[in-house]
């Protein structure tokens, strides 16, 4: 059984880990825009959802990296282009006929920038209850003159929403989410041989709350006032992927990996429906799992061969078979309890819109000396 150090409840007064995006229940929270450049940028993280190319029905799918794109026409949408690619090609065919083709709402823009596009994501796919999911999404021009200078803003809302010619006419009653920040048609303002950037792409997580109508938004802007523009898009995936998302570094540890937390089930407080998991653990030793609200970094607190991502008031999971041996796989797992997440002066609930962070520890030897190790960090906001 591993022994907890007093000193490490004096050790974590601490300073955070760097922070990757994060989802907000059903609303798209964005990443900054990457240039798009390869095929290897075509995310394969977790499960595919759904995966369009913004083709005409006529022009076959595409497979990207492994993901199969079908063609999508989207109601109120027309041809927004089908040469965007000019003369550039990226070297491979399908993303280069991926690429060369856009669509954009029939709504006839009347000012500059224009209002959102609106695609609607929930009747394309299955998105349930309590799941996270990543989308991403492209944007290219590669064609001369100011057509290239042009940006695109994405954006999410959920609700009904009221369209004219693909437009959303009434966002200013429903939830709008954050927006994405320009992605540029031709960032390098080249094309030919020497262009190696073909617009770029925009990552975005979610975790879906409700059955309520989720909608993709797009708008169109230009640098030059007087160039009016339509929202454009060249075409979008939707991933499910991990519950919660991953922070801090884990050391490695004597089993020549480091420790990784993962979650699986849902994460809607009142469901009380969440695993947590650590693997690539030492084979045969002991170790729970802790939790708390803030996060932090402490090295090797209490003489650890690891790290502390953990900070404030850390509970304790070592309940009844809570404390586990790792068995030859070198894994722990445990089903929370979300009305009796330990804290030091007891139980406490989980709410909707809490954010909770949780972290194993574990039994290790490193060099011949024995002691202890921790995975990474792994962060879940609750629905």
């Amino acid at each position: 059984m591993i022994m907890i150090n007093p000193s490490i409840a004096t050790a974590l007064a601490i300073t955070s880990c760097a922070l990757s995006p994060i989802a907000s229940a059903d609303l798209i929270t964005w990443s900054t825009p990457l240039d798009t450049t390869a095929l290897s940028e075509v995310s394969t993280n977790g499960v595919g959802v759904m995966a369009y190319n913004m083709a005409p029905p006529n022009i076959a799918t595409v497979v990207l990296n492994g993901v199969t794109f079908e063609s999508l026409v989207p109601d109120e949408w027309d041809s927004g282009g089908g040469s965007l690619m000019a003369i550039s090609t990226t070297g491979d065919a399908d993303f280069d006929q991926f690429l060369t083709v856009a669509r954009t709402p029939f709504g006839t823009p009347t000012a500059n920038p224009t209002g959102y596009g609106a695609i609607r994501l929930d009747t394309l796919g299955t998105l349930e209850i309590g799941k996270t999911y990543e989308i991403q999404v492209w944007y290219c021009d590669q064609r001369f003159g100011q057509l290239r200078d042009r940006v695109m803003n994405f954006s999410s809302v959920v609700g009904n929403v009221v369209t004219t010619g693909g437009i959303a006419d009434n966002l200013t009653s429903l939830n709008q989410g954050d927006v994405s920040g320009m992605v540029e048609a031709d960032p390098n303002n080249l094309n030919g041989a020497m262009d190696t950037i073909f617009g770029q792409y925009c990552l975005g997580t979610f975790s879906r709350s409700s059955s309520d109508p989720l909608w993709l938004l797009v708008e169109g802007t230009h640098p030059v006032g007087s160039q009016l523009l339509r929202p454009h898009l060249t075409g979008f995936q939707v991933r499910e992927v991990g519950v919660g998302s991953p922070y801090c570094f884990a050391e490695v540890n004597s089993s020549g990996a480091s420790g990784e937390m993962s979650a699986s089930g849902s994460t809607i407080a009142t469901q009380n429906s969440l695993s947590i998991e650590a693997t690539n653990l030492p084979p045969l030793v002991f170790g729970f799992f802790i939790t708390s609200e803030l996060q932090g970094f402490v090295m090797n607190p209490g003489g650890s061969f690891g790290n502390l991502c953990l900070g404030g008031s850390v509970g304790r999971f070592v309940g009844p078979g809570q404390i586990q041996n790792s068995g030859t796989a070198g894994t722990i797992s445990i089903d929370l309890d979300l009305t009796q997440q330990p804290q030091p002066n007891g139980f406490v609930s989980v709410m909707a819109g809490d954010t909770w962070s949780f972290q194993a520890w574990f039994r290790d030897s490193m060099g011949g000396q024995v002691g202890s190790n921790f995975t990474n960090g792994l962060e879940v906001i609750f629905q």
